[in-house]
């Protein structure tokens, strides 16, 4: 999650976490391929996005399991 700022749109490329894991990002309707959009992020704590017209707060810990590429 290093890089990462308000604003910035990623788009999700995989996870680096097991079924369960998957299972909960699937439930949000967050799979390979979907964009994101960051809308905030806390020092030491979750990370707010924007998913269609839904907006999702992930845990810092999930976040960190979901691979992405940041897109222009």
């Amino acid at each position: 999650m290093g890089k990462l700022k308000e604003g910035d749109k990623i788009k999700v490329t995989g996870f680096s976490c097991g079924h369960q894991c998957k299972d909960r990002f699937s439930c949000l309707g967050i799979l390979e391929g979907k964009e994101l959009e960051i809308k905030t992020i806390q020092p030491r704590g979750p990370v707010t996005v924007l998913f269609g017209k839904d907006t999702f707060t992930i845990g810092r810990g999930m976040m960190e399991k979901l691979r992405y590429e940041v897109i222009k």
